[in-house]
């Protein structure tokens, strides 16, 4: 079966083409007005900013400011400061507190503390450090429960 190439393009109703791939002449329109916009906002903005040190005075950078997303950094804090050491996940003391029968509090401890422990490990050092106070004070309530839970029956059986 043959294409026959050479017949004459219909028309529809307006008189519009409707041969395929020439329907697009709107889309490229907004397209163009869409990045000769986003041309206009980019050149608009400064490459320099200014910073205002401790006597008020101005200094201009001329680090660019990167203004396009694949320059953003979405990275966490890279590491400790020099003379700090990583902070603790505390998950041992959650797997102590596991041993007392304060069955839902020593479970959260034990799941913050391997949430802290990933966080670390991610070299989210902030996040894991609240996470982890949080798993070592749910630690220490479950141990607390725990032993008072404990001194309860002791005293209650004799």
């Amino acid at each position: 079966m043959a294409i026959n190439t050479d017949a004459p393009r219909a028309t529809g109703v307006l008189g519009e083409s409707a041969a395929l791939g020439s329907d697009f002449g709107d889309t490229e329109k907004l397209l163009d007005l869409s990045t000769k916009e986003l041309k206009g906002e980019l050149n608009h903005k400064s490459d320099t900013y200014s910073v205002k040190s401790q006597n008020e005075k101005t200094a201009e950078n001329v680090d660019p400011v990167p203004l396009s997303p694949t320059r953003v950094d979405f990275s966490r804090t890279s590491s400790p400061t020099p003379g700090e050491r990583e902070p603790w996940s505390f998950i041992w003391v959650a797997v102590i507190s596991c041993f007392c029968p304060a069955v839902p509090i020593n479970v959260f401890a034990l799941y913050f503390a391997h949430m802290a422990r990933a966080m670390i490990q991610s070299k989210d050092y902030e996040g894991g450090r609240k996470i982890g106070r949080l798993s070592l004070l749910l630690s220490i309530v479950s141990i607390i429960v725990g032993s008072a839970i404990l001194l309860y029956v002791a005293m209650t059986e004799i």
